[in-house]
């Protein structure tokens, strides 16, 4: 741990005030990312709520999506727009694909390792619902590569302090009178109210647990974005650390980037301390939030009976040729469908044939790519006793990721001023109703950045990586812009008159979830799915135990695989694309 970072966990030792410039509460890309934008003049605190390396950037597997080259603009968006159920917010969906290249060359500066071909070019691998290979990626650990290579470099700035075990409370308010609102403790009042106001409020918070589904806690329409427009200002966070000290941290911008709400669910790919945060306290100062109820399941997480977070099967291995099979070794679905609509038909699956699972095989992959690009997954299986060279793995679909969150602008700016929100907190309406394979880690980058660049005008400061995209589309881009557009109103038009069919979002067995919604916000205390408080270390939402599967759907030998011809060829994996950055003149 470098000197720094002891200072500041020295700090958190006992109850007192910190003042910096920018607060970060999160730890993952975006976060990380935020910091990185940030000139070194800017003193600036992040919060982990565990250990830092306790966050889902660390365990995204597959990659991270770029504009391929100049002609890929119009498919990249309308990849993620038909993903999306056509409810993305175009201007954020063309603000990530543009700043795209640029993201991809930042990060090789920093000295992020992407996958490369003989001749030196970036190689590219493709997943579901994406029409051509547009995926950067790092064997099958592609988010360890990103997240571990920021964190080094965020350790090696003198104006940045990490703070582990440190968990956000609530966000310190200041009104234009110079008081703050209700419940809201003042710089000076902090010392003496923090602690005591913590304890009733999370006493409170256990004794009044309501649990409701996600799904049903948001509106008909999924558009939850509040007419309250708050006349306050953040001005910092109030958290407590592992032995209980209360901060105040006072800072002129603060940044959520506290991740989703995973925790939550008795079986999802995200770590338990993940818990809707931010949301909560979003609620209970009428931040606005916005699609509540778009939670994506992904389809293939390894089946196991132990209890914990479950293992990704990353889409990836799907668009390089596994093919799910059900109890009689058949194919019975398009693999490289949106995730939501392979789940629905995975679910469909296991409820025709009565078990717990299904089965994907590799049988269509090489050896060498199975144990080259998806090692991590190979030792994985093999710890649980599956060698997937010779046989299919169990599967079954899990919470992984939420497309709703704190509603947020093209800046990230949320509508307090002072506040902003990044990664799979905020929503910036990139993802829709459905988010497109490896467009998390793109989004939250792009938009972190973006973030610190607004802090930065701000602050009157000059941001060390300047803008090197124009803030709208031109030329051809601004042509398909605004066909895409109009095509996505269309679309959501006929979904809203016709309906559209249900896929995994509403089918998934929904568990006793607390949401942001409309009921009262959860701590790190508090743990949404059971009603015994936690602490912030402890899991907070633990794997339900299934039953054991049944004799007839134990996954058997590796067989031949029948083919499927609805299902695209990833056969046409570009090797030799040319990596150099896209900038519209």
């Amino acid at each position: 741990m470098s000197e720094k970072n002891e200072k500041a966990d020295e700090m958190g030792a006992a109850p007192h005030d910190i003042t910096c410039d920018v607060v970060i509460v999160g730890c993952g890309v975006a976060g990380l990312y935020c910091a990185l934008n940030l000139p070194s003049t800017l003193s600036v605190v992040m919060l982990a709520k565990t250990t830092v390396d306790e966050c889902d950037s660390m365990l995204a597997q597959g990659g991270i999506c770029v504009q391929h080259d100049d002609a890929d603009y119009a498919p990249f968006f309308e990849d993620t727009l038909r993903a999306g159920h056509y409810e993305n917010r175009c201007e954020s969906v063309d603000l990530m694909i543009r700043a795209s290249r640029s993201i991809i060359s930042d990060l090789v500066k920093r000295g992020v390792d992407f996958e490369r071909d003989q001749a030196g070019n970036l190689r590219y691998t493709r997943e579901g619902a994406h029409s051509r290979p547009r995926i950067c990626f790092h064997g099958d650990i592609t988010g360890d590569e990103i997240t571990s290579t920021l964190l080094a470099r965020v350790r090696e700035l003198p104006n940045v302090r990490i703070l582990e075990h440190t968990c956000m409370d609530d966000i310190l308010v200041a009104q234009k009178e110079a008081q703050v609102s209700a419940g809201v403790t003042t710089k000076n009042e902090a010392a003496a109210q923090g602690e005591a106001d913590a304890a009733a409020q999370n006493a409170t918070n256990v004794e009044n647990h309501d649990c409701a589904p996600l799904v049903t806690a948001a509106s008909a329409t999924q558009r939850d974005v509040k007419s309250h427009q708050p006349q306050t200002g953040c001005c910092g966070i109030l958290a407590h650390t592992a032995d209980g000290a209360q901060l105040c941290i006072f800072a002129g911008q603060t940044l959520w980037a506290c991740g989703g709400i995973g925790g939550t669910y008795p079986r999802s790919t995200n770590f338990p301390s993940l818990t809707g945060d931010a949301c909560a306290i979003a609620a209970r100062h009428g931040i606005a939030l916005e699609h509540m109820g778009y939670v994506q399941i992904h389809p293939t997480s390894l089946y196991s009976t132990r209890p914990g977070r479950a293992f990704l099967i990353s889409e990836s291995c799907r668009g390089e040729g596994a093919v799910l099979l059900d109890a009689n070794g058949n194919r019975f679905t398009d693999e490289l469908q949106p995730r939501d609509v392979v789940s629905a038909a995975i679910y469909r699956q296991m409820a025709a044939e009565g078990t717990d699972f299904v089965r994907l095989s590799f049988a269509n992959m090489p050896k060498d790519e199975i144990t080259g690009h998806f090692g991590n997954i190979y030792k994985r299986c093999l710890e649980d006793g599956f060698d997937i060279t010779r046989e299919p793995i169990p599967v079954v679909p899990a919470q992984h990721y939420f497309m709703g969150g704190v509603r947020v602008d093209r800046n990230s700016a949320t509508d307090m001023p002072g506040l902003y929100a990044a990664g799979e907190t905020s929503c910036n309406g990139v993802h829709g109703k459905n988010r497109l394979a490896s467009n998390s880690l793109l989004e939250s980058l792009v938009f972190a950045q973006r973030a610190a660049w607004d802090m930065c005008r701000k602050l009157g400061v000059k941001a060390p990586i300047a803008q090197t995209y124009p803030e709208q589309p031109c030329g051809a881009d601004a042509q398909a812009y605004k066909r895409l557009c109009a095509e996505a109103e269309r679309k959501t038009h006929e979904s809203a008159t016709q309906g559209e069919p249900q896929t995994a979002a509403q089918t998934y067995p929904q568990t006793c979830v607390q949401t942001a919604a409309h009921t009262r916000p959860q701590t790190c205390t508090q743990n949404a799915v059971h009603d015994r408080p936690l602490t912030c270390a402890q899991n907070g939402g633990q794997s339900a135990t299934p039953t054991e599967p049944r004799d007839a759907g134990q996954p058997g030998p590796q067989t031949a695989v029948q083919t499927c011809p609805q299902n695209p060829s990833p056969s046409d994996i570009d090797r030799t694309a040319s990596s150099k950055e896209v900038v519209c003149a």
